[in-house]
């Protein structure tokens, strides 16, 4: 790509692996010629109006040059690909399956985001929607006129939501205007208006453009929400829409005075029994919030002095901890794993956006609401007691590993500690095997975090040589289960830690902490523990079978 920089082309994104390929050299070239040929072909069949098959063949083309090669084209190519693409998909009486076509391609030109910013790209959003009406609202379709394949829903609703970053701030007013007719509580065309609402609305622009922005419909809808306690049908579309603002726009909306409330039906909306009945109204199981969009929601609450959301998170999971417990078992039980699964790694994420992600033109959290390390420490300590119940479930430990794994990445200082008691207690017990999977589960899942030298932890990799050491019994080829998953326990940590005898090292560098010198010392154990492992177990199972 060298001869390109110099020539004054910089690719936009280009596949970083295909420079490891044994012809790397040649793919410049390729690339190009592949390029000029689908640009001057797709711009042609434009001309001659030569849909089917002109311009269906070279959209394919450019698809598979994405795959290929990546988004290695300039700035000014991708916005005329996106452009040409956007006013082909949003032709009137186009075929389905070329709209299809032409919408997976857009999408794939839309999906890194950082890569163009709104003022180097603006599309019009009426076309867009006029061609949902069509669709999704079809007058025909149930007539047998006309036949739309099933999966044009999602795919539609998944060009609006790429698309819509892109349109102009005067486009909030202009949707505001088409749909604020139809809010009324008492009629089933209020479910469309707040679909519609969730679908379209932009969400992420500068700080300079909020007020033609959320602003514009912010507290109208939030004043409906609170003023709604039934639970109807398009509860979940608003909902869904105050998560993505919440997330789009951390510190530039105040939730403080809605917080209490939203815990609440958040708590309402989990569906777990009360009483002794344990009776649950139908209507609820239908109408819950989506956990993904609540997961996203409570995850934008948290950060900023003087914020009561950590406050109110760990009393939700207080009043549902008890939920978690093994014994308890029951149709909710599917939900609550998956927000115990999910809320870490949201906020992983939302960690890595603050400290670890590339600038780009997207608006940065304010330092204000960032998240500290005291408040990780206190979103660790509020979801440990249920994950450290949750590990026992009947449904398996596997939500409860992939909870432990992202709370170690933030905190492992808080949560390894009590795990590892229950791993060293599960070892040393042989009458409870359920006990031992679970726990070897949630260590394989927080393995990186325990070994890695520059976290909160350095103690944790202490632990290494001991662990190993008790989880030989458990290759018992009578209990398979148990046996698989202390291979595969072993497997992680020996792929993670080299087994080499280090104890001379002390004596040839004066550069050691304390702690590494221990370290050292301790993998002259490493012999004993592979020398056990082949003997005692592989060798011995391989004469018995």
């Amino acid at each position: 790509m060298s001869s390109d920089f110099s020539g004054g082309f910089v690719p936009q994104k280009g596949i970083v692996y295909n420079s490891l390929l044994p012809y790397a050299d040649k793919l410049d070239q390729e690339a190009t010629e592949l390029l000029s040929e689908i640009k001057t072909n797709l711009c042609r069949a434009v001309l001659l109006r030569e849909l089917w098959p002109g311009v269906a063949f070279w959209s394919r083309k450019l698809f598979s040059f994405l795959k290929l090669y990546g988004r290695r084209f300039s700035k000014e190519d991708h916005i005329l690909f996106i452009k040409l693409l956007y006013e082909l998909v949003t032709l009137p009486n186009l075929e389905p399956n070329m709209m299809q076509c032409y919408a997976r391609l857009l999408i794939q030109l839309l999906k890194k985001k950082e890569l163009l910013s709104r003022d180097d790209l603006q599309l019009p959003w009426r076309p867009l929607y006029d061609l949902y009406e069509r669709v999704i609202y079809s007058k025909t379709e149930h007539l047998g006129l006309i036949w739309f394949p099933n999966s044009v829903d999602h795919i539609l609703k998944a060009l609006i939501k790429s698309c819509r970053l892109y349109f102009p701030s005067s486009s909030t007013k202009e949707m505001l205007d088409e749909w604020r007719p139809l809010l009324c509580v008492f009629d089933v065309v209020m479910q469309k208006a707040i679909s519609n609402m969730e679908l379209f609305l932009p969400t992420i622009m500068p700080p300079g453009e909020h007020s033609h922005g959320f602003q514009l419909w912010f507290n109208e809808l939030m004043n409906l929400w609170m003023a709604v306690q039934n639970q109807p049908s398009w509860e979940g579309h608003l909902v869904n829409l105050f998560a993505r603002l919440a997330n789009d726009n951390i510190g530039y909306v105040d939730w403080t005075p809605y917080i209490p409330t939203i815990f609440t039906r958040i708590l309402r909306s989990l569906n777990l029994p009360v009483g002794v009945s344990q009776i649950v109204a139908p209507r609820y199981l239908t109408n819950s919030y989506d956990i993904g969009y609540l997961v996203l929601w409570i995850t934008a609450l948290l950060g900023g002095a003087g914020n009561p959301a950590q406050k109110e998170l760990t009393c939700l999971f207080n009043s549902i901890a008890s939920f978690y417990h093994p014994s308890n078992h029951g149709r909710w039980q599917s939900r609550l794993m998956r927000l115990l699964q999910r809320l870490p790694v949201s906020v992983v994420r939302r960690v890595h956006r603050e400290r670890h992600a590339a600038p780009s033109w997207i608006t940065v959290v304010p330092e204000s609401h960032r998240l500290s390390d005291a408040d990780l420490q206190e979103f660790t300590r509020s979801l440990t007691g249920a994950a450290l119940l949750a590990m026992f479930s009947k449904t398996g430990s596997t939500d409860a590993a992939y909870a432990f794994q992202n709370l170690a990445l933030l905190t492992p200082q808080l949560v390894i500690p009590p795990v590892l008691e229950k791993t060293y207690a599960a070892i040393e017990t042989l009458t409870e095997p359920h006990t031992l999977t679970a726990t070897l589960s949630c260590m394989i899942g927080m393995a990186r975090s325990l070994v890695s030298p520059n976290n909160h932890y350095p103690e944790g990799r202490a632990h290494v040589l001991p662990l190993l050491m008790g989880s030989l019994p458990g290759i018992d080829p009578n209990d398979f289960s148990k046996c698989m998953i202390t291979f595969q326990f072993i497997t992680t940590f020996t792929a993670l830690v080299p087994l080499v005898d280090c104890s001379s090292a002390p004596f040839q560098r004066s550069d050691l902490t304390e702690i590494e010198k221990d370290l050292c010392f301790a993998s002259a154990g490493f012999e004993d523990f592979v020398l056990q492992f082949l003997d005692r177990n592989v060798f011995l199972k391989v004469e018995s079978s």
